[in-house]
Formats: structure tokens, C-alpha cells, sequence
């Protein structure tokens, strides 16, 4: 059975696949000592894995090494690695299980393991990972890959969102940037009016980015979804609230117009204001210190703060998400997949495959081995903290976001009100829920 690992998409071309065998001999993080391997009669058992590139070359720079470490330790069991495209990696996964060629693991995003479930293609691991194999994790990484309180995908890597600031637009509408902070939404409005004088964006906000609304909501100090799944919280303040903010932020002209689009595939080909310095904040992922100063030198990056609706409630940065270990439900290796999970979640394994592949690790002993340039240490233990994961992170997030999205765009553009447009959102999820979950 052929297995993919997963890896990260942020600092490559999504290219053709490379597999790689792991029959190698140890080399990066230690490792238990080998046994004996010279016995020709030593039965072997082979396991596949999927991942996904996160380098020019994933198979030579992340898993050949670490996956001789593995096999230093478990001679007994052979990994073959191959490296997959990004472009329709959940369609081909699901194609294999049906046709059943799936891999034994595969690196699973967090938004999709309610998709995974459905479809019966994730393997539930409460009972095949004990206590210690996830005391690294933070309760927060453990829910986001997690549902109805069974664990599917430790995680190994996560993608931490905030805000950024451009020190340089700050300066010249009046702000110290050592200083500056926008950490409630009167406070950002503010910002936004001084920027739009300069005829400079404050931020920029997708109406098809379900993400950034739910982050929004929270930072209101809501939640769109009830804890049972069974209601959706569309008609409550908090929502109200936050899809207002939206809606004030595109007819100020604080936000750019071209990002109130009414489907997926127009999402591509969009501008890049804050990359051309015409934006004043954005929300960044970690690594983005570094990548947005190569792309544009000229950018005076300056790591921001989490948002609240106002200080009585609590800030929050952004989501728990990221990419993990999943082992497919029809693997018939199970306890050999089990063995490579377990080795690849130890701390010293994330660590050490975070800088291989240019990615952030989750957990706090990984870090002690991770070695990131230090604006992006400072903005994970930054924005980190206040990342915030559960019902609204895998609930419907595909199918929100298609459902959504065309009613933000009406309601930015003027073409429906606040309310009518999350009335008419809840009507079409609240029939989701009850076909999804009862």
C-alpha cells in the first residue's frame, strides 16, 4: 500500500512528485541504537507515506535524513516517501482510498479532517497514542486535530497567524512604530481613517477568507457555531458585529474593493498591497518577517498585536492550523505506521524537521532544537499563545466558506443588508447541520 508524508507550502513550487526510500542509517536527531540488522531472515514491514513539498527537493533535505534516524531504530520497518503535488492533494487522496491505494499515513491539513472523517478515510488514534507521546502539544494544537474529542492527526507543524505592521507608513501618518499599537477595533478604525487621507489601505480583508471571519468573530468574543454542532450563532451579536466591521472597513475604503469576491476562483491574481507598501497592517504567518523583507527590502516589518473587539475581551491572534501525521483507515501495517508517527511527533523530530523544511514546530520542547531567524521566534512566542482552536475550526469549513462568502460580498457591496445576508447564511448552514450532524 503507497503512503504520502505531507509538507508545508510556503517556500516553493508545487512540482511533480519524488518518492524516496528510507532504508537509510542514522544521521540527524539520535536515536535508539539499532538492532543486529545483520540477520538476512529479519522480516520487514513496509509502510508508505504521502507528503507534500516544502523545499526544492523534500525527499533528499527533509525525509532522507530524518528518516534514517527512524530506520537506525527500527530496522524492521521500511518507509517509502513519496513527495506529492499540492494542486488537488485531497482529491487524489480520496481517489486512492476508493480505489484502495491510499497510503498508509499522509500529512492531513487541519481544516479537513471533518472531510476525512466523512469520507472514511482517517483513522481515529486515541487508542493507538498514549499520554506521553503527546505531552509536548498545548491543548489548543491537540483540539485543532482532533473532533468530538477523538485525536486523528498530531500535528508537526503549525502555521502561526498575525499582525504586521509597516513601520515605515506608520511613521509618516504620525506614529512611533517602536510604540504603535491597534489593539481594539476603535483603535484600528482610527488608523484607518489617517491611512485613507494618504489614500493607503488599512488592511486587507477576503470575503471568501472564512478564516479571517471566524477570527473576527472571536475577537468580538463570539462563536459561530454551538458546541453540540447542532445550531449555528449567524443572528447572535457577536457575528453581527464582526461581518459590521466588514462592512464599514469596504465602504470606508479602508480595505480593498477587489478583495469582495463572490467565489473561489477568483481569489487568484489578486494584488498585493502590503508587498507594494500601500497597506498599513496585514495578517501574517510566522515566517513572513523574513520572506516580505526578501520580496520588497524596502518593507519596515514591524510585529504587531493580537485584536479584541474592545479590552473587555480577550485578544485573540488567529487560528490553530497546520499539517500533521494521519494514518488512512485501510492501511494494513497499522502498528508499523503507529511505530513512524510515534518517532516523528517526539519533540526532537518536529524540531529538527521544522528546520529542514523551513516550518514552524508545534509543542514547546521542539523549540529547544529549532532554529528560526529571530523575528520569527519573537512573533510565534508573540501571537502563538492567543491562537484559538475547536468547534468553529472543524465545523463546515469548506462548505461555510461556499455559502458565505457570496453574502459577504453582497453585504460589503451594499447589496444586502448585515442581517439579511447572515439570515440567508444560517437558513442554508443550519440545513448542514442538521444533514451533518443531526
Amino acid at each position: 500500500m503507497k503512503q504520502p508524508v505531507l509538507s508545508r507550502r510556503k517556500f516553493l513550487q508545487l512540482t511533480a512528485g519524488v518518492t524516496v526510500s528510507s532504508a537509510l542509517a542514522a544521521c540527524v536527531a539520535p536515536a535508539a541504537p539499532a538492532a543486529d540488522s545483520g540477520d538476512a531472515g529479519m522480516e520487514t514491514t513496509t509502510i508508505d507515506v504521502w507528503a507534500y513539498p516544502r523545499t526544492e527537493n523534500d525527499g533528499d533535505i527533509v525525509y532522507a535524513p530524518l528518516n534514517e534516524g527512524f530506520h537506525a531504530a527500527h530496522p524492521d520497518i521500511m518507509v517509502q516517501v513519496e513527495v506529492q503535488p499540492w494542486g488537488g492533494r485531497r482529491e487524489k487522496l480520496y481517489a486512492a482510498a476508493a480505489a484502495g491505494e491510499a497510503p498508509d499515513i499522509w500529512d492531513a491539513t487541519t481544516d479537513t479532517v471533518p472531510a476525512y472523517i466523512t469520507k472514511g478515510v482517517i483513522l481515529g488514534l486515541d487508542d493507538l497514542l498514549t499520554a506521553d507521546d503527546l505531552a509536548d502539544y498545548h491543548a489548543a494544537e491537540i483540539d485543532a486535530a482532533s473532533l468530538d474529542g477523538v485525536l486523528y492527526m498530531p500535528l508537526i507543524e503549525a502555521e502561526v497567524n498575525g499582525i504586521a505592521y509597516n513601520g515605515g507608513l506608520l511613521s509618516e501618518l504620525g506614529y512611533d512604530p517602536a510604540t504603535a499599537s491597534f489593539q481594539t477595533w476603535d483603535e484600528l478604525y482610527a488608523l484607518g481613517e489617517r491611512a485613507a487621507e494618504q489614500n493607503w489601505y488599512l488592511e486587507s480583508l477576503s470575503t471568501f477568507s472564512w478564516g479571517g471571519f471566524l477570527v473576527t468573530v472571536h475577537e468580538a468574543g463570539g462563536q459561530v457555531y454551538t458546541d453540540d454542532r447542532t445550531d449555528s450563532n449567524f443572528l447572535e451579536q457577536p457575528v453581527i458585529d464582526a461581518l459590521t466591521r466588514w462592512v464599514k472597513e469596504f465602504q470606508e475604503g479602508w480595505v480593498p474593493l477587489e478583495y469582495a469576491i463572490g467565489s473561489v476562483d477568483e481569489q487568484g491574481g489578486l494584488p498585493d498591497y502590503w508587498l507594494s507598501l500601500e497597506q498599513v497592517t496585514a495578517r501574517r504567518e510566522d515566517a513572513a518577517c523574513v520572506q516580505d523583507v526578501e520580496a520588497n527590502p524596502d518593507l519596515e516589518y514591524v510585529i504587531g498585536h493580537a485584536r479584541s473587539m474592545d479590552s473587555s475581551i480577550t485578544a485573540v491572534s488567529g487560528i490553530v492550523s497546520g499539517q500533521g501525521w494521519a494514518i488512512t483507515s485501510q492501511s494494513d501495517a497499522v502498528d508499523a505506521a503507529v511505530t513512524w508517527v510515534k518517532y516523528m511527533i517526539m519533540p526532537e523530530q518536529v524540531g529538527t524537521r521544522a528546520n529542514l523544511a523551513g516550518t514552524t514546530p508545534v509543542g514547546n520542547k521542539s523549540k529547544e532544537v529549532w532554529n528560526p531567524a529571530p523575528c520569527t521566534a519573537e512573533y510565534v512566542d508573540r501571537f502563538g499563545p492567543l491562537l484559538f482552536a475547536g468547534v468553529d475550526t472543524n465545523t463546515l469549513w469548506q462548505e461555510s466558506k461556499v455559502v458565505a462568502g457570496p453574502q459577504f460580498q453582497a453585504a460589503v457591496l451594499g447589496q444586502a443588508t448585515v442581517e439579511e445576508a447572515l439570515e440567508t447564511i444560517k437558513t442554508e448552514i443550519d440545513v448542514l447541520l442538521l444533514e451533518q450532524y443531526g
